[in-house]
Parts: C-alpha cells; structure tokens; sequence
C-alpha cells in the first residue's frame, strides 16, 4: 500500500513538471506580446519595417538586340575579310561555321545570302533571306535588306 502511495506522488510530481514547462515556441512573458515589435526593438533597432511599393514594370525593353558571342564575332569578321578579297566559298565556311554555333542569328543568316547572291546562287540566296526575316524580330533594317534580297531574286535582278 506504501508502494502505491509513493508511486501515486511520483507520478503526480512529474505531472505537476510538465504542466509548467513551457513547450518549444511558445513566449513565457504574456505581457511583452501585447506590446507591437516597434516599441520592443527600441528607436536604434538596426531592423526596419519593410517598405511596400506598388509594382513597377521591367525597366529594360521587351526586344533587345542580342549581342553575339566572342567566337561568332570572329567568324564574321573572318567571313567579311573573305568576302571583300573574292574568296566567296570560304566566307560562306566561315559563317555556316558561325550559324552551327548561333543558329538563330538572323545577321548570320542575312549574311550567308549576300554570299549565296555574290556566288550565283539566287535560289538559295532568296531561301536564307528568308530563314533570317524569320528570325529578325523588330530590327526593320535588317528586315528591309532581306526583302530587297528577295525580291532581286523574283525580278532577277
């Protein structure tokens, strides 16, 4: 009987701990959550309230002229010096070249047409004209020049 007693308090102790323990997360000190985070942080608080500002659109364009890589500028530089000197096959080899690395490059594509007309080609020409005025987006020079292409093709000129 003894035993059950001592066993009862026990287990009453234990209980009496563990209602007093505060569970994880939870704040001791009732009264400091009734007071807002501003008056608790003090005035030299290194926080600050966030700043809600209304939406602002994107500040760059939505159509960019994209720039192409180092290798690809090389190529047409190469593919322009062998142009002017006559040597039409391996300026074509430079910028077929440059297309398998950018091949929605529509300056590269332009390009290979006027390379495609100097060597007699006009079908073909007239086709790449078209691959790159699929590609130009807004850029109207380029898309002007490669109706000019085109057409030259259609009058045989």
């Amino acid at each position: 009987m003894m035993y059950k007693k001592i066993i009862l308090l026990m287990l009453f102790g234990l209980l009496a701990g563990c209602a007093t323990t505060p569970l994880p997360g939870t704040q001791q000190n009732k009264s400091a959550s009734r007071v807002p985070p501003e008056s608790r942080a003090g005035a030299h608080s290194r926080y600050q309230a966030p700043e809600i500002t209304a939406y602002r659109g994107p500040v760059t364009p939505g159509y960019a002229k994209p720039q192409p890589g180092r290798a690809v500028q090389a190529l047409m530089k190469r593919a322009e010096a062998q142009r002017r000197d006559g040597q039409l096959v391996a300026a074509a080899s430079s910028l077929e070249r440059a297309i398998r690395i950018e091949p929605k490059n529509a300056v590269l594509w332009n390009h290979l047409a006027h390379v495609r007309f100097d060597q007699k080609q006009y079908e073909l020409a007239a086709s790449l004209a078209a691959k790159s005025k699929a590609f130009t987006g807004q850029d109207q020079e380029l898309r002007d020049d490669n109706d000019y292409l085109i057409n030259s093709v259609r009058t045989g000129n």
